[in-house]
């Protein structure tokens, strides 16, 4: 909207569940999925929308699809995927194969993957922050730690980077790592989880695959876009998103990792220095209105300007 477009946003999955009785995914999908499927492709057909972007694309199936493609013949459809997946994830590729473009939070092997699997053409877009909510500021003492980490340990499937249990578990022990979402402690979420962030002194980012080009979850950009010192695996081409030592710190194993919180840990000056310097980087090219124009850019040129720019 902040580009001068009309934007009509359909949550699909806030609405299933809305609709079913019963709020697990499985009862969902069967008690409410026809009825909010035809919802969306009642509210398609009167909008005729230029653009169709499919962000739960985890829960559109091939009949829904080939419906709004119906009802909306001349409009490209979009998909943007952030999750990580060793290969190609089976749940998604049917439709990712169907758009006419595949976006992903991480670029390199991911977007050769889907090439590869007949999808037409894929596309890196990183994960947006929005400054107007995300941004450095002053907690309750309640939120402050010396060490922060959110998310799982570990997820289901194979093929992850073992330093990322190795490292969280040694912080714990040795460290005074606070943690949200593993080791017992329960998920933080909305304000709490940004005065979490805005509380700490070193926030660490290590994913559970450190091997794709680009790919961070979105604990990244949440971290540097409210300002905290950032921690992070590197990964493939990181400096192009993010400078280190300019913006964040970069580690590549245990060792260096905890030589960094060392250094760092008790120079507040340099540690302020650095994350506001990440929050601006992230404000400035990672906002949810750039990110947007660089959409638009892609769909109707088929690239867009910014050094991360990776269309195959």
């Amino acid at each position: 909207m902040r580009n001068g477009h009309d934007v009509l946003e359909f949550s699909y999955r806030d609405l299933l569940f809305a609709l079913s009785p019963l709020k697990s995914r499985k009862w969902a999908i069967k008690l409410a999925k026809k009825k909010t499927d035809n919802l969306l492709i009642e509210l398609a057909g009167h909008y005729q929308p230029d653009i169709i972007l499919i962000g739960a694309i985890k829960f559109i199936d091939a009949e829904i699809f080939y419906k709004l493609k119906e009802c909306c013949a001349h409009a490209p459809v979009m998909s943007w995927y952030g999750d990580m997946f060793e290969g190609v994830d089976p749940k998604i590729e049917p439709i990712a194969k169907l758009c006419d473009w595949f976006m992903a939070t991480s670029g390199g092997t991911t977007l050769r993957n889907y090439k590869n699997a007949g999808v037409p053409n894929c596309a890196f877009m990183p994960n947006p922050c929005d400054p107007d909510l995300h941004y450095q500021r002053e907690v309750e003492s309640r939120w402050h730690s010396e060490l922060l980490f959110t998310g799982k340990l570990q997820h289901s499937q194979g093929g992850q980077d073992p330093l990322r249990w190795e490292l969280i578990d040694y912080l714990v022990k040795h460290k005074n790592l606070t943690v949200w979402g593993s080791f017992s402690h329960p998920d933080v979420r909305g304000l709490d989880y940004i005065n979490a962030i805005c509380g700490t002194k070193i926030a660490i980012s290590i994913n559970a695959f450190n091997d794709v080009r680009f790919y961070h979850s979105d604990r990244f950009i949440n971290y540097l876009s409210n300002g905290a010192f950032v921690l992070a695996k590197r990964v493939p081409d990181s400096n192009l998103l993010f400078e280190d030592k300019r913006h964040l710190c970069y580690f590549d194993s245990l060792e260096e990792c905890l030589e960094l919180i060392d250094f760092y840990i008790d120079r507040t000056a340099q540690r302020k220095t650095i994350g506001l310097e990440g929050m601006r980087r992230a404000h400035e090219m990672f906002n949810g209105t750039k990110l947007a124009k660089h959409i638009i850019d892609l769909v109707t040129t088929g690239k867009y300007d910014a050094p991360w720019c990776e269309v195959i």
